[in-house]
This record gives structure tokens, C-alpha cells and sequence, in this order.
């Protein structure tokens, strides 16, 4: 099993110099703060029986065979992740996991909206990775879980966010 990296609360690689523009201007969640925020969300759908879908986009296959580094590979990830944040709305959340995962939180997204959302990104995220990462042998993968649905509720969501985002 892969292990993930938690991020600090003040930013993800904890040293913004080493950072790209597009990470620094981004605004990723560090991985508290996207707890804090899921843990409302999960309050206020319930609350007002509106939707909640979790989105985890895993392209950690590709960018673990490819010849860059550790730190590399969570710049990559970063800066995948503030290409998402730029084109959704304000109101969903991306949230860094580690080399090659990203949480999307989509407030007011029904499970199909969100999967169509993950199969829109996996279309476009492939062109986004550098040659020596697209060209490996990895596969992009998106896990959705959405809040409420007919037998999925609040035990099931935070079953998979046990599975998928707690393993920090």
C-alpha cells in the first residue's frame, strides 16, 4: 500500500520557494483545512438534504514510474491540482494527497455530476502530465461517492473518506 503524504497546514510542500507559479497562486487546501471544510459539508447536506460528492482523482501510477523525483512528483501534483481548482466552481475544493492524488470536494454535486466531472478530468489530465510521466504505464482512476443517494448514506460516505482520505 502507498503511503500519503500529509501536507502542513501552511502550505503543501511547506516551502513555498521551491514552488512553481501556478501551485503558489493556487488555492489548494492543505489536507486539515479540507478536513475542517468536508466535516461542515457533511453537517450542512445532511442539514438541508443537499448533495455532497467526494471526487478522488488517483494518477499516482503514472507519475511513481517516472524518472522525477519525490519532490517533483508533488509539484506535478500540485500544479495538476490548481489547474482543476481554476476550472471548477469557487465553491468546490481540491485538496492535495500525495504524489499523484487529488481530493475534489463538490458541494451541491449529485453522484452523476460528479461522474462526469471525474471522466472530463481523466480525459484531460493525461495532456497536462509531462512525456516521461503520460508515456508510462499507469492509468488515470477516479473513485466518487455522493451523499445522499439511495442507499448510500452518511455512514457510507465517511466509510469511504475512512478508505480514501484518512489514511494520512
Amino acid at each position: 500500500m502507498d503511503t500519503i503524504t500529509p501536507f502542513p497546514n501552511s502550505h503543501p510542500l511547506g516551502n513555498k520557494g521551491n514552488l512553481g507559479a501556478s501551485a503558489l497562486d493556487s488555492s489548494l487546501l492543505s489536507y486539515p483545512e479540507f478536513r475542517r471544510l468536508l466535516g461542515q459539508e457533511i453537517k450542512r447536506s445532511e442539514r438541508y438534504c443537499e448533495y455532497l460528492s467526494l471526487l478522488i482523482i488517483d494518477f499516482s501510477s503514472l507519475v511513481k514510474k517516472s524518472p522525477l523525483s519525490p519532490k517533483e512528483r508533488v509539484e506535478v501534483t500540485i500544479n495538476i491540482g490548481g489547474r482543476i481548482k481554476g476550472s471548477i466552481r469557487e465553491t468546490d475544493f481540491v485538496c492535495p494527497l500525495g504524489q499523484g492524488r487529488l481530493a475534489l470536494m463538490l458541494a451541491g454535486t449529485s453522484r452523476e455530476g460528479a461522474e462526469y466531472l471525474a471522466s472530463k478530468l481523466k480525459e484531460s489530465l493525461l495532456p497536462l502530465l509531462s512525456p516521461e510521466i503520460a508515456e508510462g504505464d499507469g492509468q488515470i482512476k477516479a473513485m466518487v461517492t455522493s451523499y445522499p443517494e439511495a442507499g448510500n448514506g452518511k455512514e457510507n460516505l465517511l466509510k469511504f473518506i475512512n478508505s480514501h482520505l484518512l489514511l494520512v
